[in-house]
């Protein structure tokens, strides 16, 4: 944010990552919420890169805070494994097992996963509202 500040464009947005927050921030629902509207862009992926739900990502409260900036830009899912990403990437990444194998079947459930916690994050801050 004090970063924004500096740049002090008005089309200058944060790109937040939930794998990345959960290791970096104490408090990544807060964290989103101090953003708010300067939210651009958002990434969402598990603790371990793998299947959305399986990890130590708060998602309840990380879409519960999505809805309480109402944040209406893109959301991006992110996931590596060994068993699909080419060994050079892999290497470079730290991917070093295979969470999953079936691409298909990782996006349908991340797309499903993702609809999920919208709704009811929408669902939570209208009735907390």
């Amino acid at each position: 944010m004090a970063l924004l500040d500096q740049i002090g464009a008005s089309n200058a947005y944060a790109h937040l990552d939930t794998y990345h927050m959960n290791i970096e921030e104490g408090f990544v629902a807060k964290a989103l919420e101090d953003c708010g509207d300067r939210l651009g862009y958002f990434h969402i992926g598990e603790s371990h890169r793998g299947y959305l739900g399986t990890g130590t990502v708060d998602f309840d409260a990380v879409f519960r805070s999505l809805a309480r900036i109402d944040y209406q830009g893109p959301i991006a899912f992110e996931s590596f494994s060994s068993a699909v990403v080419d060994p050079v990437l892999s290497n470079m990444l730290g991917v070093w097992r295979n969470l999953w194998s079936d691409g298909y079947d990782l996006a349908r459930h991340a797309k499903g996963f993702m609809e999920a916690q919208l709704v009811a994050a929408k669902h939570a801050t209208a009735s907390a509202g």
